[in-house]
């Protein structure tokens, strides 16, 4: 999903900004920062790719990347709240932390033991 957004960035004509449509107005918002926001979405793509296959496989480094990751994502979503009172980063800054909450679960760190 982060590649196809950053495809959609570095080529708003084709079908791929379709899936923006929910979210029309981030999209104008990225669009104007320029093709440097599509090349930092497809810059992020292999970190969560090797982040989702690191925990199916249930290894420990696959682990801290997932922990590392959202809680980079709960803090982009707490600045969006701060600054601009947008309910969709309180909402963001929830959902990270109960994934943190859960990851961080000593029943769940065993998974990762190895």
């Amino acid at each position: 999903m982060t590649a196809l957004a950053g495809l959609s960035i570095l080529a708003p004509a084709s079908s791929l900004a379709a899936i923006w449509t929910v979210k029309a107005e981030e999209y104008r918002q990225l669009l104007a920062i320029g093709p440097i926001a599509g090349i930092g979405f497809l810059l992020l793509a292999p970190a969560f790719a090797a982040a989702s296959w690191g925990c199916f496989r249930r290894l420990r480094w696959g682990w801290g990347l997932a922990v590392v990751l959202v809680a980079i994502n709960a803090l982009a979503d707490l600045a969006r709240a701060v600054t601009s009172g947008a309910s969709e980063g309180w909402i963001g800054v929830a959902i990270a932390g109960a994934l943190l909450w859960w990851l961080t679960r000593s029943r769940v760190r065993h998974l990762f033991a190895a």
